[in-house]
Parts: structure tokens; C-alpha cells; sequence
């Protein structure tokens, strides 16, 4: 080959059986100036040497921030000479800023980076934030105010629209104040109906009601240290100011029995004791358990004592899964699911399920943006009845989370359409 084109892919990770928050202090870099990503098929390259547009098959080494090589792919390589426009630029008019285009890859050779610096662990949830603080600072970016456009009508709130869930912690691991949550929600709240949290630090109840209020969402929220079950309930209702209306779920923990940090009955008398706290508060809606289908398959009772049964369905990570069929995977998890419950016709929701849009490739799963968008129509088209049952993972990458191989160094790419937020460009 006469050319290895080097991407330097800000590569990350998922939990083996299904993304969701870890906690986990690591030392990546940010990758700065991130703007969301067109859809791209191929590779396209400025080369002066070429007179003429030329499509040729190249290898292309994927190597992490420190320059360490991950993985190598054929891609078809475009290259433009420097005087003619790119396809991508030749489709705009005018051309978008610099700052908003993605990244073309370059031939050029990768210089030596840095050591990386150590990895720190935290304790689950200190007093600043929950999740872990896996990327460096980059220079600090002010917080966009939020649109001044009047609050919409609550009353007009969708129950058949789909849930996603959604994180508030910038790529630094810092949390996200309220005007760069608002920010958020007005980019993505108006295509789904219920937004999934996990926890009640960073004061997350209290800014994203805010802004699910404003947006016309309602919210189903999380215990995640079930350790902390009634002091994570009287958070909850201080940042909802005693007002449970908009609060859909509440779920206790999240796949701890799969992840082997809690056992089945520590995880069901979290749920009674969640239960019983929350309907003090004044909370009368359904509180889950919330864990992998795996898990759910093995321990039903997860389920039975649900008030619904909640599960993590991720046809990633299934090797034999491709993209076109991710919906069918997850009806056929969720037939087996109910085959196993002592009620059969009791509501499964699907906590989680997405498909990363970078990574690294598991069997016929493969990543990209073609193949997420073709994984969300799947997923989108199994649930055409019962949209509300479903909560896509997830409204933005996570830049704070950490790569890692044994999750296809997929984790921080999950967002959708490969958005990032505003916050973390």
C-alpha cells in the first residue's frame, strides 16, 4: 500500500453486557473542538500529487490518543487534489466553519505523544459527581445560554414517543451546570418522550427537571449506589421540590447482579427499601430493578418483584448480530425474557439499547455511523406499537468514560448520529 492513513480515534468502551455509567477515574485526553459528525462512507484525503479524484483501498491504522495503534481496517481512501473541492464541502453552500466540518484524515505520520498520566480511582459518587473523570481538561468553554423561546405546554407531554437516556457530565468527568443542560435538551428532548438518569449527584435531579419541564419530558430516575437508597430518595425529592408528577420510573441500581457487585437479594431489598421510601416522599409510580437480560434470564425474580420488568438489551454485543437485525434480537430476548417470568404478560421495557457509531469491530457487529442509524431503525421498527417501551442509548457520546478492549473501545461513542454536546466541542 502506498499510504497508511492515520485517524487518530478518541477510542473508548461499554461494559461488556450493556453501556452505563462506571465509576472510574482514568487520564485520557480531550479531544477537543468535536462538532457532531457527518455520515461519511468513505475516507477522504487532500493529496497534491493526484490530478484527478481517485478512489483506492488502503490500510488504515487506528491508534489511540497516545499514538498506541488499536487496530488496522481496509477503507476505500478518496483522494481530492488540493485544488478541488471535497464532496463533502461541494454538497454545502456556503461551506460550513472550520470548527463545525469533522476531521478529514490526513497522511500524515503520528508524532510522539506524551505519557499518559496515571489512572485514579474514586470512590462511587463523590461529593462533585458520580462518574468518573476519564479525559483531561481542555481549555474551558463557556456555557451556552439557553434559547429564550417560551415554555412549552407540559400538559402536551407523548407517552408514545421513545425514551433515551442521557448523562449530565461533560468530557472532563466535571458536572454540567443547569444552562448547559438546558443547552442539551433543546437539541434532543423534542424526539423523545421519557429521559433515563442513573443517579442524584452533580444536583442532576433538580437541573434536568428543570429542563424536562421546559422541554415536555418526564424523567425516570436512578438509585445507583443502593447503598444510599434513602438518602438518594430525599435527593430526589428535594431537586423535585416534593413534585412527582413528571417522574415516570424510578429504577434501583443498574445491571449490578451481571456486573457481580451486588447479589439478586441484595438487589430486591434495595427495591423494598426504595419503595417504601419513595411512597413516604409521596411517590406512587412503578420502581425496578433494573440489570441485563442475561442476568433477568438467570435471576427472573429481578423481574417479578419489579413493579415492570426493566432490562439492558444490547445486540452489539452479540457477534452474530449485524445491524439490520438488532430489532429482531431483542424481540427474540424479550420472548425468552417473558417465557421466564411468573406473569408472562407483565410490560418489559428495554432500559438500554443503542449501537456505538466507533470501536472496534465484534463479529458481524460492526461500528460506524451507516451501521447505527441502520441498528436504530431496526430497534425503532420493532417497537412501532409500543414506542414508549424502549429507551435508546444514548442522547450524547460520553467523552468522561474510558476505553477499553474488552469492550471494543466503543464506550464514549454512543451518541447518536455521533452528536456531541455542546459542552464537550
Amino acid at each position: 500500500m502506498r499510504l497508511l492513513a492515520i485517524c487518530l480515534a478518541f477510542l473508548p468502551l461499554l461494559q461488556l453486557s450493556l453501556g452505563q455509567p462506571r465509576h472510574r477515574h482514568g487520564g485520557l485526553r480531550h479531544r477537543a473542538n468535536r462538532a457532531f459528525n457527518e455520515k461519511r462512507d468513505k475516507i477522504t484525503i487532500n493529496d497534491a500529487s493526484f490530478t484527478e479524484p481517485t478512489e483506492l483501498p488502503e490500510v488504515v491504522v487506528y491508534v489511540d490518543q497516545y499514538g498506541n495503534p488499536i487496530s488496522t481496517a481496509t477503507e476505500t481512501v478518496v483522494y481530492i487534489p488540493k485544488e478541488t473541492p471535497t464532496p463533502e464541502a461541494a454538497s454545502f453552500a456556503p461551506p460550513p466553519a472550520p470548527e463545525s466540518v469533522p476531521p478529514v484524515a490526513t497522511p500524515a505520520p503520528v508524532a510522539s505523544p506524551p505519557p499518559p498520566p496515571p489512572a485514579v480511582e474514586s470512590a462511587p459518587e463523590p461529593s462533585s459527581k458520580q462518574q468518573p473523570s476519564s479525559v483531561a481538561p481542555a481549555a474551558t468553554s463557556a456555557s451556552v445560554p439557553p434559547s429564550s423561546s417560551p415554555e412549552p405546554d407540559t400538559s402536551a407531554f407523548s407517552t408514545n414517543l421513545h425514551g433515551v437516556t442521557y448523562s449530565p457530565y461533560k468530557g472532563d468527568g466535571n458536572c454540567k451546570t443547569a444552562d448547559e443542560v438546558d443547552r442539551d435538551f433543546s437539541l434532543f428532548s423534542k424526539n423523545f418522550g421519557v429521559v433515563r438518569l442513573y443517579g442524584v449527584d452533580c444536583d442532576q435531579v433538580s437541573t434536568v427537571s428543570q429542563a424536562a419541564k421546559k422541554y415536555g419530558n418526564k424523567l425516570f430516575l436512578g438509585i445507583f449506589d443502593i447503598d444510599s437508597v434513602d438518602s438518594a430518595v430525599k435527593t430526589m425529592a428535594a431537586g423535585l421540590g416534593n413534585d412527582w408528577s413528571m417522574v415516570d420510573t424510578v429504577s434501583v441500581g443498574n445491571e449490578l447482579v451481571n456486573n457481580g457487585r451486588a447479589t439478586v437479594g441484595q438487589s430486591l431489598a434495595a427495591l423494598d427499601t426504595a419503595r417504601s421510601s419513595l411512597r413516604a416522599e409521596g411517590y406512587q409510580g412503578p420502581v425496578v430493578v433494573v440489570d441485563t437480560f442475561v442476568a433477568v434470564l438467570n435471576n427472573p425474580e429481578l423481574c417479578d418483584q419489579s413493579d415492570y420488568c426493566a432490562v439492558n438489551v444490547h445486540p452489539f454485543f452479540d457477534p452474530n448480530t449485524g445491524a439490520p437485525n438488532a430489532g429482531a434480537f431483542i424481540e427474540n430476548t424479550m420472548k425468552n425474557i417473558r417465557s421466564k417470568l411468573s406473569d408472562p404478560t407483565k410490560r418489559v421495557v428495554v432500559t438500554e439499547t443503542g449501537w456505538p457509531w466507533q470501536g472496534q469491530p465484534n463479529g458481524a457487529a460492526v461500528p460506524s455511523l451507516d451501521h447505527q442509524s441502520t441498528a436504530i431503525s431496526s430497534i425503532k421498527g420493532a417497537f412501532s406499537s409500543n414506542a414508549a417501551d424502549v429507551f435508546l442509548f444514548t442522547a450524547f457520546n460520553d467523552l468522561w468514560k474510558k476505553a477499553e478492549a474488552s469492550t471494543f473501545m466503543a464506550e464514549q461513542f454512543w451518541g447518536m448520529g455521533g452528536r456531541y454536546s455542546p459542552s464537550d466541542q
